[in-house]
Formats: structure tokens, C-alpha cells, sequence
């Protein structure tokens, strides 16, 4: 097999920290896990984004947050709206609130 090595620079610390979470993901090392991602970037099989894990909610809650927008939706609960961020900012500072 013909192969090239890729080096990355980063610090012992933080390959040991990776190596240790793909460890616990099943991967047998920090490389096969590279080298799954560069296979599958290269198929086109990987979609990347980079934000916060979704929140699930539980039943209760869910149920919950679900009655307090319909609740606002319909006009159960007094709202207040705005033009801008400055006029909101300037509701939120104030001591007159709904």
C-alpha cells in the first residue's frame, strides 16, 4: 500500500483528551477515527456542522412548553412586541414591565 502521514500539530494533552473520546465511541484509535472521517468527507457520506447538542425535552415538558405557546398564540398570556432591538433593550432596562 502506498501511504503518505498526515501531522497534525497539536498538543499531547489534547490528542490523549480525543484519543480517549473515540476510545469510548468503539474506534480502536484516534487514527482510525481520522481516517473514517477523511474516507467518508471524501464520499461525500459526511455532513459537518458545528453547534450545541438539540435539548430533548421530556414528555412533561414537552407537554408543558407546548400549553405556553399556545397559551401566547391564543392571547391567553399578555405579550409585548417590538420594532428593534434598541426599543426592546431599552423595555428590558426599564422598571416598567408588563
Amino acid at each position: 500500500m502506498n501511504s503518505t502521514i498526515l501531522q497534525i500539530p497539536i498538543t499531547k494533552s489534547f490528542r490523549d483528551q480525543v484519543s480517549g473520546v473515540v476510545i469510548e465511541m468503539g474506534f480502536s484509535s484516534l487514527q482510525d477515527y481520522l481516517r473514517l472521517i477523511m474516507k467518508k468527507t471524501l464520499s461525500k457520506e459526511i455532513d459537518v456542522t458545528v453547534g450545541p447538542k438539540p435539548i430533548i425535552l421530556s414528555a412533561r415538558n414537552a407537554k408543558r412548553y407546548d400549553k405556553m405557546v399556545d397559551d401566547v398564540l391564543k392571547g391567553r398570556v399578555k405579550t409585548k412586541s417590538f420594532d428593534n432591538v434598541d426599543k426592546m433593550m431599552e423595555y428590558l432596562n426599564s422598571d416598567n414591565k408588563i
